[in-house]
């Protein structure tokens, strides 16, 4: 329900004596109380002392005041004894408190505000039924909702225990928390499998007794991904420290009641701002990952930047080069540069030869460049890396890498370089790509942005502060 007053309310002028004026206890709902310690009021004061009132205070029949609370509060400190007023036919005693608080409104329309006021005053027309409707629609639209149906009790059988690890796993163990713990530490959460392609700088034997070697197959990885979850549960890797993007959670933000949730929102306000780092560059960059094992590494580097990370999840990533080319498209750029982190297997070079020929012949990028960081024939040599494996005979691609190789079928995973060899060399590629005397220009822009949207949200969180 709105409540207004939409009919002119009639009134007599006559005086008053000011002790019998009742100020309405429903002012402060919309406006900030009254003192007489108030320097605006006392300087209000002065001036009804030297010049007199100019404008009569409004009132209803039963003498509570509806406009003129501040000017009342000036003549409580010079002691004036008589007011002139308007009387409105109305009484306070006679209206339900919404509509009265309506008529407050109405009255003070053209009053000088803060905008915490102005605020409360528009507050008086929400409608309750349309403000749940949107506040359902709003939390509708922002997170999507998974109901669960036909919900039944399950009767759990038996007891399950497997956190004892035996003595011929030992050496497995030990490789297992050095990649762990050492210098992927500051890389948390990993994915299983990238600590099983760690595992492979290491040489070692998984099963002591019978002397097998760990190597890249199914069953040395499954073996791993056991050994993770024992010693997890055993506590001597925390838990956080490994994920498994394949199974994502689907969580909802509550709150105990509404002033929390104010509360929370106040200080999240105008905190999401990004400047565009990058709408000066004369190309379109992004950055294409093979994989998701290591995106979150190329996402620490690409922040800096504001530059967008893709993972094309395997070798047919039409879809995401599709998003790709939408994006170049719309910055309208001349452009554009994709630099490309994938396997130096026939996979991984297929998938970075085609994703600029995609681009380019099949979604409209006239002019696309291809950069590859990772892992390349460069770093192999350079930091010596390990040899995890040879390409698969049933391989479509295997002709064609050979061919590009010399008929070295030698594969390198991109686990097999070490977290902060493949960021610092993925940052100094987006370097190389990217005109950096503008991008620091926009740097510096989005400094001197960071001090205008910290004295709004200050003022944001004075406003609701008083509002609530």
């Amino acid at each position: 329900m709105h409540y207004t007053t939409t009919k002119p309310q009639s009134y007599r002028t006559v005086r008053k004596r000011v002790t019998s004026l009742k100020p309405s206890p429903e002012n402060e709902r919309l406006y900030r109380k009254v003192t007489g310690d108030d320097p605006e009021i006392q300087k209000l004061a002065d001036s009804i002392e030297k010049s007199g009132l100019h404008e009569p205070l409004v009132i209803t029949a039963d003498n509570f005041i509806v406009s003129g609370h501040r000017r009342y509060a000036a003549l409580c400190i010079i002691g004036q004894k008589q007011a002139p007023c308007r009387v409105l036919t109305v009484t306070r005693a006679g209206m339900d408190r919404d509509a009265y608080i309506a008529l407050l409104r109405d009255h003070n329309r053209q009053r000088s505000k803060s905008a915490a006021e102005d605020i409360r005053e528009s507050l008086i027309d929400v409608d309750p039924e349309e403000a749940a409707a949107n506040l359902r629609i709003r939390r509708h639209e922002s997170q999507q909702r998974h109901l669960m149906t036909g919900v039944g009790e399950f009767t759990l059988d038996g007891t399950k225990r497997r956190h004892a690890i035996s003595a011929q796993k030992s050496e497995h163990v030990e490789h297992i928390k050095k990649v762990v713990f050492g210098d992927r530490r500051e890389y948390w959460p990993l994915a299983d499998r990238s600590i099983h392609y760690a595992l492979l700088n290491y040489t070692f034997l998984r099963n002591v007794p019978r002397k097998i070697a760990y190597t890249n197959d199914d069953p040395d990885y499954n073996k791993t991904c056991d050994l993770l979850v024992r010693l997890r549960f055993n506590g001597v890797i925390p838990w956080e420290a490994i994920t498994d993007t394949t199974r994502p959670t689907t969580s909802y933000r509550a709150f105990g009641d509404v002033r929390q949730f104010i509360d929370y929102e106040s200080n999240q306000f105008l905190s999401g701002y990004w400047r565009n780092l990058l709408q000066s560059q004369p190309n379109h960059v992004e950055v294409l990952v093979e994989k998701n094992t290591v995106k979150h590494m190329a996402d620490m580097v690409c922040e800096k930047y504001q530059m967008q990370t893709t993972s094309a999840r395997g070798f047919n990533s039409v879809d995401s080069l599709y998003e790709i080319s939408k994006r170049y498209h719309t910055s309208g750029k001349d452009s554009l540069r994709l630099i490309m982190l994938a396997d130096f297997d026939p996979e991984g070079e297929r998938l970075t030869n085609n994703a600029g020929i995609t681009l380019r012949d099949e979604f409209g990028v006239e002019d696309v460049k291809v950069f590859k960081c990772g892992v390349t024939p460069e770093q192999i040599v350079k930091y010596n890396l390990p040899t995890m494996n040879f390409a698969k005979e049933e391989s479509k691609n295997l002709k064609w890498f050979l061919e590009r190789t010399g008929g070295n079928s030698a594969v390198y995973e991109l686990e097999s370089l070490k977290p902060k060899v493949m960021m610092d060399d993925l940052e100094e590629c987006i370097k190389g790509v990217i005109d950096l005397d503008l991008y620091n220009e926009e740097v510096a822009k989005e400094q001197e942005e960071a001090v205008e949207l910290e004295r709004v949200h200050r003022i944001a969180q004075e406003v609701l502060r008083d509002l609530i």
